[in-house]
């Protein structure tokens, strides 16, 4: 609860020098991903005296809402404001077969609600967005890194959890 940089805490700050806002983060096994407006940086946790360090990762990348992010199989993917992602060291784009239909039919104004789930048992990461006539999700595009095989549909659904305790993920309207 001490903010101020002290030799007895571990407080300070970092000013990331690419973007204007910090989107989204994620936990991952080695360490948290910080998605700005505009780059991907890698927080890693060194210990005293510097405690964090800050790596950029990508530059000129986007991430298109705080919940279009999800680790699954130590990969990071993500849905950006054109293309998807995919991160495992380096970034690198996810080539879509759906892409067009999927950005062409997307309500850009209501981004922010884009939730990404992961279904392990299939080996699938699924998005969930508002299509143009929707101010609500309501479509979902589906990539089966399995298979390397896109799917797309309609299905009302703003929150997704992937658990081993059931044999299906629970989804929410």
């Amino acid at each position: 609860s001490v903010w101020n940089p002290l030799v007895t805490n571990q407080a300070g700050s970092y000013r990331l020098s690419q973007g204007s806002q910090i989107v989204a983060a994620i936990q991952t096994r080695q360490e948290i991903l910080i998605f700005t407006d505009l780059a991907l940086y890698s927080m890693q946790y060194l210990g005293a005296p510097y405690v964090w360090s800050f790596q950029p990762m990508g530059s000129n990348i986007s991430i298109i809402s705080p919940n279009s992010v999800v680790t699954a199989n130590n990969m990071t993917y993500w849905m950006g404001v054109d293309r998807f992602y995919q991160y495992s060291g380096t970034v690198q784009p996810i080539p879509c077969t759906v892409r067009q239909y999927v950005f062409s039919n997307l309500n850009f104004s209501q981004s922010f609600q884009v939730v990404c789930g992961h279904n392990e048992a299939f080996g699938e990461v699924w998005w969930h967005y508002p299509s143009t006539n929707s101010n609500t999700n309501n479509c979902y595009v589906i990539w089966n890194y399995a298979d390397n095989n896109w799917y797309f549909g309609t299905m009302n659904r703003t929150a997704w959890y992937d658990t081993p305790l059931s044999t299906n993920p629970y989804a929410a309207i």
